[in-house]
């Protein structure tokens, strides 16, 4: 992990951030390929200067980009051929709300510990915006993290998405699903680039410490990670832990869950941008989104559904 530059990133979507992982993956995994089901334009995982893979027109069988068409089972049941092969790795991507089109392979993988297949999944919120609610998951991360032996990550800046792609590429005992944001979201540099990468790589990690005594915890992931932090500043006793990946978490030691999640701090919130359900796992109250999402902006769709620095610091109020 350490052999990929650390990327000084400004806000921007974490798709944007895959753009430029994606190509360090490359460079240091050289049986690595990727492909697209014609969404690579959007997805932002076409990996520059490696070819495109078939016959005619521009390509060759020496390519490293894969064109799949809109024909997502097919992406998802050649990716697992791919990886049942045993040589390379594989990725392909689409929009997050479409890999329901291809929700069987990705059943197959786990079932098969097909550590050489990930999957981008791009636009993964009701961030998505003037799309609408055909185009804006809800139930579509929590309905992947219940896959068994399937790792899902939605990181919340650059650097945990450098953690998310090592990830994807170096597990053996299953595939991953990298879940990224169409929107730009801001980057946690009070912590150590490396530091938010090691611990985007247990699943979850302090990514900001408490003042003062510990009072509160707050959970979140993904493009909401930014608002926890902004709602814990000037509360000494809040503690912010960003959980890119629930899995990874659960597979370290009790010491480190306990570290992070202190089993003496009982008030707990967390806030993400989807269902709510299997939060309540780590938190006695969720800001989440229990319905499908409506056609706007994307930051006012966001704001209504209570996605916001100022809803969680009106929760955050209401617990003491």
């Amino acid at each position: 992990i350490a052999a990929i530059p650390e990327l000084n990133a400004g806000a921007e979507a974490t798709r944007v951030s895959g753009y430029k992982v994606i190509q360090e993956i490359s460079k240091l995994v050289p049986n690595y390929i990727s492909g697209s089901a014609d969404l690579h334009g959007s997805t932002r995982n076409y990996i520059d200067g490696a070819g495109n893979f078939g016959a005619g027109f521009d390509k060759d069988y020496a390519g490293k980009n894969l064109y799949f068409g809109i024909r997502e089972h097919a992406m998802g049941s050649i990716l697992n051929g791919i990886a049942y092969h045993g040589i390379f790795k594989a990725s392909g991507s689409t929009f997050l709300v479409f890999v329901d089109y291809f929700r069987p392979t990705v059943r197959v993988a786990g079932l098969a510990e097909l550590g050489r297949v990930s999957w981008i999944l791009t636009h993964d919120s009701i961030g998505v915006g003037e799309d609408g609610p055909t185009h804006q998951p809800v139930e579509t991360v929590s309905g992947l993290r219940v896959i068994p032996n399937v790792d899902v990550y939605r990181p919340a800046d650059a650097e945990e998405t450098v953690a998310a792609f090592v990830s994807s590429v170096t597990r053996k005992e299953g595939p991953t699903a990298l879940i990224f944001s169409r929107q730009n979201l801001d980057q946690n540099d009070a912590v150590p680039a490396m530091e938010r990468r090691a611990g985007a790589l247990k699943g979850a990690y302090v990514a900001k410490k408490e003042e003062g005594d510990l009072d509160t915890i707050v959970l979140a992931t993904g493009s909401e990670v930014q608002h926890a932090l902004k709602a814990a500043e000037g509360r000494a006793g809040v503690r912010v832990v960003s959980m890119p990946c629930m899995e990874a978490f659960e597979r370290q030691s009790d010491e480190y869950k306990e570290e992070v999640l202190p089993s003496s701090c009982t008030k707990r919130v967390a806030m993400e941008a989807g269902v709510s359900g299997l939060w309540y796992k780590y938190a006695s109250k969720v800001v989440g989104v229990d319905r499908f999402g409506f056609s706007a902006p994307g930051d006012i769709v966001m704001k209504e559904l209570g996605m916001s620095a100022d809803n969680l610091s009106g929760v955050l109020d209401s617990m003491q």
